[in-house]
């Protein structure tokens, strides 16, 4: 099988990746401490331009640690969220029921957050901006207003967090440095196992007071593994492999979206990362088995299943580009959408 985006790698995939590293020699890690930690930690703290990282094995725990102690030190258990977002939406509500904070949803549901937004919502600890709204179709706020929305929390004394899981995939649209993104920011969450590519992992960045309070949450959140080699050997062959590469996978996206806007029926976003939407009316039970269909076919793995939209009829999907993109050719995609796109329409004449 062929994948455009992230996937499932195989048992022998990250032995063998693990066994080839060149940081297979350096000493073992113990309870987050090590020199693979610290490489880590200070390659992180470069590439942030922050002056402390704290290294987590999972997002979830990472950012839960972040709000907890933001809204501690602010005596104040509100925080902003777009209803969108990662926190509000695939977390279980764990920032409530485990840390007893107050999420506090604004936004309109297709885009990201502006200013306006904002609005009648001045008493908040803080405020946590998705960097992309993944949800929303990949998409992202343009520079003025990351600027705008960084004075209304300065003016608010509101702590402005950045959940950057996707970060790495979002500094191309600004032109920026991962640096100077983040120093919009007084915290920012990253994650090591998307665009970089490591087996799972998260890191943390802020002031070095900041983190050395969210040491102790990431304990008490059961974050101090006995040893996490795996994640931080992946983690750095990531960044020296995955990294340099990202803004490649951006420009590609672009091209595809572009060919694949060609295909009649086919509605397709233009991306602003590494990733976009396409939509299609189709019946999604139908779209769907023909999706498995082509792809144990032609052994490729271009998108996620389809889901309902909120237009009637209409049915989406993910596409991303991601490190094994140069495997598959433009015109495979194409063709295999528009395939897609007939076979579908076929079965829904058969049915009727």
């Amino acid at each position: 099988m062929r994948y455009l985006g992230m996937h499932t790698h195989s048992h022998r995939y990250w032995i063998n990746l693990l066994s080839q590293s060149k940081y297979q020699d350096m000493a073992p890690d113990c309870y987050n401490q090590g020199p693979l930690v610290d490489e880590l930690e200070q390659r992180m703290a470069e590439l942030l331009g922050k002056p402390s990282t704290l290294f987590f094995n999972k997002g979830v725990t990472c950012q839960l640690a972040a709000l907890k102690v933001h809204c501690e030190q602010a005596n104040n258990a509100r925080v902003l969220l777009h209803p969108q977002s990662h926190i509000a939406q695939d977390e279980h509500d764990a920032y409530q029921a485990v840390m007893g904070l107050k999420g506090v949803l604004v936004g309109q549901k297709h885009h990201p957050l502006a200013l306006a937004d904002l609005n009648g919502h001045e008493d908040a600890a803080m405020l946590v901006i998705e960097l992309p709204l993944r949800r929303a179709g990949f998409k992202l706020p343009d520079w003025q207003t990351l600027l705008q929305l960084r004075q209304w929390c300065d003016s608010h004394q509101t702590i402005m967090h950045l959940d950057g899981a996707r970060l790495w995939e979002s500094a191309p649209y600004y032109q920026k440095s991962f640096a100077e993104v983040a120093k919009l920011f007084d915290s920012v969450y990253v994650s090591l196992y998307k665009g970089i590519g490591a087996i799972n992992g998260a890191v943390l960045a802020g002031s070095q007071d900041f983190i050395k309070a969210c040491q102790v949450w990431r304990s008490r959140l059961g974050s101090e593994m006995w040893s996490t080699f795996p994640t931080l050997i992946t983690a750095l062959e990531g960044m020296d492999q995955n990294l340099p590469e990202i803004p490649k996978w951006v420009v590609r996206a672009h091209k595809i979206a572009a060919a694949l806007k060609t295909v009649h029926g086919l509605t397709v976003d233009t991306p602003q990362t590494n990733g976009f939407q396409v939509r299609t009316e189709a019946d999604c039970q139908t779209i769907n088995q023909a999706l498995k269909q082509l792809s144990d076919e032609t052994q490729l793995t271009l998108c996620k299943p389809f889901a309902e939209a909120d237009t009637a009829e209409q049915v989406f999907t993910e596409i991303q580009v991601g490190a094994s993109h140069d495997d598959i050719k433009t015109e495979e995609i194409v063709d295999f959408f528009g395939q897609l796109i007939d076979r579908t329409k076929t079965q829904n004449n058969s049915c009727n």
